[in-house]
């Protein structure tokens, strides 16, 4: 796992804490783990729909009626509910970091709309706050600097996982596919 994506939170030695359900094609998971050798995190980030155009009364009544159909949809959504980077903090020793804050990851929240607040991540069930992380990192073979990552999180009082965030640098089949129709590759 690349350093500066996930910085001294990555478990080389070890396997993740737990397994997603619904695990990404390629992706590569590896647990997070304090340096204090703790598993439990606070995350913050930027919701989409918070940061969304219009006044707070329509980006308000948007989310609303995004997280009532994320409750009732079976499927995954297309895009994910937080922008990149995200803020981790150790529920033991408090220290923060940030989560895919680099480049070469597609998807992150423009510089000038980081001064905008962030807010935690609570579990849909049980509103808790305290999760256990799992990252996931696939390169580009062809192409080195196009990644896909992914963050799991699960509640630690019900185990409920929900993906968090994530990213797709990498073009899929189909755009593989057109790009050689169309001679781009």
């Amino acid at each position: 796992m690349d350093a500066s994506l996930l910085g001294d939170l990555a478990n080389e030695a070890s396997t993740p804490g737990f397994a997603p359900e619904r695990s990404g094609g390629d992706l590569r998971y590896v647990g997070l783990v304090c340096p204090c050798e703790h598993d439990l995190f606070r995350v913050t980030g930027w919701p989409r729909v918070a940061l969304g155009q219009g006044g707070f009364f329509w980006r308000s009544l948007t989310r609303v009626w995004r997280e009532a159909r994320l409750a009732t949809q079976a499927g995954e959504p297309v895009e994910s509910p937080f922008w990149l980077p995200l803020t981790v903090s150790c529920r033991r020793c408090e220290r923060s970091r940030g989560l895919f804050d680099v480049e070469i990851v597609a998807g992150r929240l423009p510089p000038e709309r980081q001064q905008e607040p962030q807010e935690s991540l609570r579990c849909r069930v049980c509103r808790h706050g305290a999760f256990e992380l799992v990252a996931g990192l696939a390169v580009d073979p062809a192409a080195g600097e196009r990644i896909d990552v992914e963050l799991v999180a699960r509640c630690r009082a019900c185990q409920r996982q929900t993906r968090v965030a994530w990213s797709r640098g990498r073009p899929d089949e189909q755009e593989i596919r057109l790009d050689l129709l169309y001679g781009r590759r």
